[in-house]
């Protein structure tokens, strides 16, 4: 039988690694660099550049790399407590609420359930405070080839390919991805190349859930690794122009 890693399609040579610029990320951190130590969840796998830019800021990084967990693959045989708790289960090293959330482009491997059970498992730690970033999809049938991202600099995103990885099989319009997470709406968007739409989405509210109970043995497993100004803990193991609001897209 086929792997979905065999039938996954390869990436040219000239995509294998591109610079994304982009007006767009640099209003994640806007507003919110003033609040004094930032928390931030990246749900990608740690990446250099990633740590390299937001250790210039009072923040502490929180990897979860939930591409690396079995989530994918199980989402279709669990319900939805199975599943929120299967989400909730990487982020319990956040202790305080999140202000920002890297989602990249982890919400198109995921089904409407399994996106609703990934915004229950964030509940406890998002807040009116909170920013998102996404890639989402122009519209349901847009094809996404595996990616895995890193910030280059508040402008540039760096999209590399991660051909272990198989492609986005859910791919979700941005109104889509927005009805499943509830807990955000758009602030602004603009359309990309290969398919994908980049949304920047912000808290709608104070906390909706209250956060779950963290435990001694769980805080003495992995402590936290200070990285310059910028704490960085792992549960797998300038200037710019405003961009316009975004537009629906079919």
């Amino acid at each position: 039988m086929t792997s979905a890693l065999e039938r996954a399609p390869r990436l040219p040579a000239d995509q294998r690694s591109v610079v994304i610029e982009t007006a767009l990320l640099a209003w994640v951190f806007e507003g919110i660099s003033a609040l004094g130590r930032i928390n931030v969840l990246d749900v990608g796998p740690a990446m250099p550049p990633t740590i390299e830019f937001l250790s210039s800021m009072r923040c502490r990084l929180h990897i979860a790399d939930l591409f690396d967990s079995t989530i994918i693959e199980q989402q279709h045989h669990l319900d939805q407590d199975a599943l929120t708790a299967h989400f909730a289960e990487p982020l319990w090293m956040l202790d305080e609420p999140l202000h920002a959330c890297l989602l990249w482009d982890f919400p198109n491997y995921l089904t409407p359930p399994a996106l609703e059970a990934l915004n229950r498992a964030l509940s406890p730690w998002v807040t009116d405070h909170t920013r998102a970033h996404a890639f989402c999809a122009v519209k349901r049938s847009a094809p996404l080839m595996q990616h895995q991202y890193s910030i280059r600099s508040a402008n540039e995103i760096v999209q590399q390919a991660a051909p272990e990885r198989p492609p986005a099989a859910h791919p979700h319009p941005w109104r889509r991805l927005v009805g499943a997470l509830n807990l955000f709406d758009v602030d602004r968007g603009a359309l990309r190349a290969g398919g994908l739409v980049e949304v920047i989405l912000h808290g709608t509210s104070e906390q909706s859930a209250e956060p779950p109970l963290r435990t001694d043995e769980k805080v003495k497993d992995i402590p936290p690794a200070p990285i310059g100004e910028c704490g960085a803990a792992s549960a797998s193991r300038r200037t710019h122009q405003p961009a316009n609001r975004i537009q629906p897209v079919s």
